[in-house]
């Protein structure tokens, strides 16, 4: 970082407490290029500690009463100072010496009653300075700024005190931009004064009595682009034809700001206008006219010199209902092409005054009391022969087809301004004048547009309206303004072939796309930003994309802002960023479709590999029986055993167990399923009765065991019931021998028994048979 930046950083971050502060003094804040402010902080001294770092300095508008020598000593890159609106009464001969970077220096409205020549010595590169408002009455014995070759403004005087303009006080001065001089009670000029300056181009002269102004034309009139008469009063001003006659002029604009006139004095002003023949544009703003418009004395005078423009703004008239009817200066207005009269009141331009604007090509009558009525009267036949602009800005007009109506005299006119009228509506069919190229209809309430418009318009200014659609064919329309409407979308490229600028900004826009700006063959110029953009993926994707889009776009990117969705809202259309799921839905949610497809396929092979179907039931069977006691009471024991065998097996147990068992004396009583579960009753609820009615479970295992699907729900719930109870319920008979792999896995408190615990294997031999049921009836009785 360099040096004055670092420096101009630390300032910005450290307090300068002023010496002697009262107790609303703050601190003087920087920023890091170097701007120091500190204006409006009730400092009564310039801080202390200012580095080479500080670049601009504003202390303006304190209380500062004193600047030393070693105040801005350090400041050596200040290039603005600004001192105005304090209580400055002295600056030692120094104090800006080593400023020799300085452009802009204001001392304005302190106290300041003597100026010095030494103040500037070393301030050759300054191009600004303000010495008004002080105390001083004249600028000093010496030139003040003779040391101020590249001075390009300057702003000298006071309204109370400065009395004298010596002939040396301007001496140095060659070329002034502007030249502000506040003499209001000016009573000595010396001659010549301000001829030493060889060229102004503005010159703004605060004077309250016309006494000297002919001394000061005379020094200025030749080297003098604009001239101001500011807070003026003219009642008492005569021209002198012999003091100007003879001199070169260059004044080209003439500007009369809170100017009193009378009767009289304003025909010496038009006197004043004939003989310095340069000036081309006249302005009055804010004047008054004490009289009753007696011009009789101008007959005389045919023409207002060679001036092309009047402008005329917030005239008042006090004794208007006691006014002429001005026809003696018509005579005086055949040569002038622009006309602006503004805020003041007129309701009527007469017609022989409209008759003899012949040269006049530009009318603006703004914020006044014209309507439709009065207009009549004014646009009459032969009327503004050569008119081409006219201005009816926010008049009384209420009628959209009435007046164009009233216009049609106006053969060339081809710009009209009627905003800020009260039209309300529009009617289908209008007549206007054959030349109509610009219509501005901004401000005017109208909700909707008819044919009305004309099909000769090149630029139509509909701003500011109530409009919700566009749906008008213009084949001219080149510029459209329709901004702070209700638009919702863009309008249709094909009624406007050969639009070429767009200003749609603040409607409620949504959206736009490539193919709508495409269809605009001839669009140069889009402006859209306010408006409530819902920043979609593809809306995202097309305006961030397309690095041409910001030469069209007038005001991109900062004006164009998401609405929607909520995460985004109030960011830059520019930096918005979605996420991958937002901006791909179909295809996320293809690939979560298929993730749950495939978690499901996979789900399914291992349940099928890993018995998940079967873990469901005893679950199932597992929650049945928890709603049973765990042990039945002894009155429910219905049978000895249950056996629990497969169909395949039947043989065996009917025709040899149970002829063993239930023929013998006593006899057993054994549970079957065949002949001993209720009919209709769930097989499994049927299971799990009979298992629970009996003293015993007999599992009467073998390779067809294994592989029967009711045989293991009746296992299972054994498993459940019988083995997690830890007694010798169940009793396991062998009909064959079985590999213990063949026993499937989730068995695995069978497999445990079975490597554990003693089962009868029946035997194929038949002497060992009848030590079988031996076995088996003491199993049943235990």
């Amino acid at each position: 970082m360099p040096r004055a930046l670092w420096t101009a950083w630390v300032w910005a971050v450290i307090s300068l407490s002023t010496e002697g502060a009262s107790d609303k003094a703050s601190s003087l804040s920087c920023d890091p290029v170097g701007v120091c402010d500190g204006h409006s902080r009730s400092l009564n001294s310039i801080p202390s500690g200012l580095t080479a770092g500080v670049k601009s300095l504003d202390l303006s508008n304190n209380e500062i009463t004193y600047v030393g020598n070693r105040d801005l000593q350090r400041c050596v890159n200040l290039k603005t100072l600004r001192l105005g609106a304090n209580e400055i009464h002295t600056v030692e001969e120094d104090s800006f010496f080593h400023l020799r970077s300085l452009e802009y220096l204001d001392l304005s409205y302190n106290h300041l009653s003597n100026l010095s020549s030494s103040w500037f010595r070393s301030l050759y590169v300054l191009k600004f300075l303000n010495l008004l408002g002080n105390l001083y009455k004249t600028l000093g014995e010496a030139s003040l700024f003779s040391h101020l070759p590249n001075l390009r403004t300057l702003k000298v005087g006071n309204s109370n005190s400065f009395t004298e303009i010596h002939e040396q006080d301007f001496a140095g001065l060659t070329f002034l931009e502007e030249l502000e001089i506040n003499a209001q009670n000016l009573q000595m000029y010396a001659p010549k004064s301000l001829k030493s300056i060889q060229n102004i181009s503005r010159l703004i002269l605060h004077l309250k009595q016309p006494v000297l102004l002919l001394d000061i034309l005379v020094d200025i009139v030749s080297s003098l682009d604009y001239l101001e008469l500011s807070n003026t009063n003219l009642h008492t001003f005569h021209f002198s034809e012999a003091s100007i006659s003879q001199m070169n002029t260059s004044v080209k604009k003439l500007i009369f700001r809170n100017v009193q006139f009378t009767d009289e004095s304003f025909v010496e002003v038009v006197k004043l206008f004939n003989y310095v023949s340069g000036i081309l544009e006249v302005e009055f703003d804010d004047c008054t006219h004490d009289g009753i418009g007696d011009f009789r004395t101008l007959d005389r005078i045919r023409y207002l010199g060679n001036v092309e423009t009047l402008t005329i703004r917030k005239l008042h008239i006090p004794q208007f209902f006691l006014f002429y009817d001005l026809s003696s200066i018509y005579s005086l207005t055949g040569r002038v092409r622009r006309v602006t009269i503004e805020n003041s009141k007129v309701f009527l331009v007469p017609c022989l005054l409209s008759q003899h604007l012949k040269s006049l090509e530009y009318l603006d009558l703004s914020e006044n009391l014209m309507s439709e009525e009065t207009l009549k009267n004014s646009a009459c036949e032969n009327a503004w022969p050569f008119l081409q602009t006219l201005v009816l800005r926010q008049n009384r007009l209420k009628s959209l087809e009435k007046t164009g109506e009233l216009l049609l005299t106006l053969k060339n006119l081809t710009n009209l301004d009627i905003s800020k009228n009260n039209f309300l509506s529009m009617p289908e069919t209008c007549q206007w004048p054959g030349r109509m190229k610009q219509l501005n209809l901004s401000s005017t309430r109208i909700h909707s547009l008819t044919q009305c418009l004309p099909q000769t318009l090149e630029v139509l200014d509909v701003s500011n309206n109530n409009l919700d659609s566009f749906s008008l064919i213009l084949p001219q329309l080149k510029e459209l303004y329709i901004s702070r409407n209700k638009l919702k979308t863009l309008p249709d490229a094909s009624f406007l072939p050969v639009l070429s600028i767009m200003r749609i900004s603040r409607n409620i826009i949504n959206s736009f796309s490539k193919e709508q700006l495409d269809s605009f063959q001839q669009l140069k110029t889009l402006e859209a930003g306010g408006n409530s953009f819902i920043c979609s993926c593809d809306f995202l994707a097309f305006t961030q994309g397309q690095q041409a889009l910001a030469r069209v776009l007038a005001d991109w990117p900062d004006d164009y802002r998401c609405d929607s969705p909520s995460h985004v809202r109030g960011q830059r259309v520019q930096d918005a960023r979605l996420s991958l799921s937002e901006c791909h839905r179909a295809a996320v949610v293809s690939a979560v479709c298929c993730a749950l497809f495939l978690l499901l396929l996979l789900t399914g092979v291992l349940c099928h590999r890993l018995h998940g179907l079967w873990y469901m039931k005893m679950m199932w069977a597992w929650l049945q029986a928890k709603r049973k006691p765990r042990k039945a009471p002894r009155r429910d024991v219905c049978y000895d055993a249950f056996v629990s065998y497969s169909e395949r097996d039947s043989y065996w147990v009917e025709n040899l167990m149970v002829q063993e068992l239930e023929h013998f004396n006593p006899p057993f009583k054994l549970c079957l399923h065949k002949r001993d579960f209720v009919p209709g009753k769930w097989i499994i609820d049927n299971i799990i009765d009979s298992i629970e009615k009996s003293h015993k479970t007999i599992f009467v295992l073998s390779e067809n065991f294994v592989k029967s699907e009711w045989c293991k729900y009746e296992l299972d719930f054994s498993h459940f019931r019988l083995f997690d109870e830890n007694n010798d319920a169940a009793i396991l008979i062998l009909l064959e021998p079985i590999d213990k792999k063949a026993i499937p896995q989730r068995f695995c408190k069978l497999r445990k028994i079975m490597n554990t615990k003693t089962y009868l294997e029946w035997p194929t031999d038949e002497t060992q048979q009848e030590g079988f049921w031996l076995n088996l009836r003491a199993a049943i009785r235990s």
